[in-house]
């Protein structure tokens, strides 16, 4: 018996795949270089970079008058800052989550005091005009 040819066809399909995988990839490149060049002038363009330019140097005047500029002030502050946190007493939360067991038995007492009582003596409906 002789052995199949497989081992060439196998080799071939390979680069077939690897051929038709780079035609994809050049005709992706065209396609995104073709449609880049269509995109045009963004007219808002320059407001943009004006907006972000004033907002930048507002906040640097920010950090300059809380005399942030300085990496050891910054430190100090942060560190202050988690003194007073760690120094806070934990608490139990007010904050309800939906569907939790507190919530459920905050609707279930609520529930009974919602509902409107019926008075006592409810006047009789006037009769109707014969």
């Amino acid at each position: 018996m002789s052995q199949p040819e497989t081992s060439k066809k196998a080799g071939a399909t390979f680069l077939w795949v690897l051929g038709a995988f780079a035609g994809f990839a050049v005709l992706f490149t065209l396609i995104q270089a073709f449609n880049e060049s269509k995109q045009g002038f963004d007219p808002r363009e320059q407001e943009r970079r004006d907006n972000t330019a004033e907002i930048l140097k507002a906040q640097t005047e920010n950090i300059a008058k809380l005399g942030l500029n300085d990496a050891a002030k910054k430190k100090a502050v942060f560190e202050k800052t988690l003194a007073a946190l760690a120094a806070k007493p934990t608490g139990a939360s007010t904050q309800v989550v939906p569907g939790s067991p507190t919530q459920l038995k905050q609707a279930a007492a609520a529930a009974p005091a919602a509902a409107p009582a019926a008075p006592a003596s409810a006047p009789a409906a006037p009769a109707s005009p014969k």
